[in-house]
């Protein structure tokens, strides 16, 4: 019984401390087929809590992704993502989703017109 009292309360403090991307922030270029996207995801120590993956989706069709090990920095992780080979069109309506390596994931959509 101790033991799993232990393992109780120990998953309880460390998920105290993990928590899923807080904002998604995106923005397009047109010109340059660009997609930025920032995301706001403060941790202590960004080589053991980070932001794991950015996928890019229009609705439920894969268009890029981007894994990572580490976070960039205690704050943010920020990415660009190039469609040259086939950009976004005008209309077009992007779901940008970010995944914590612990717990959570924070979501976001850009359409333009």
């Amino acid at each position: 019984m101790g033991k799993k009292l232990f393992m109780v309360l120990l998953l309880f403090a460390f998920g105290l401390h993990a928590h899923a991307p807080k904002e998604v922030d995106l923005s397009y270029d047109a010109e340059t087929a660009t997609l930025s996207v920032k995301v706001l995801h403060k941790v202590s120590n960004p080589e053991k809590h980070h932001i794991k993956r950015i996928a890019v989706y229009a609705g439920k069709k894969l268009l890029a992704e981007k894994t990572y090990e580490r976070q960039e920095t205690a704050t943010s992780q920020e990415e660009i993502f190039l469609f040259i080979d086939e950009p976004l069109k005008k209309d077009d309506a992007v779901t940008v989703r970010a995944y914590c390596n612990i717990m959570g994931k924070k979501s976001a959509e850009l359409k333009w017109e």
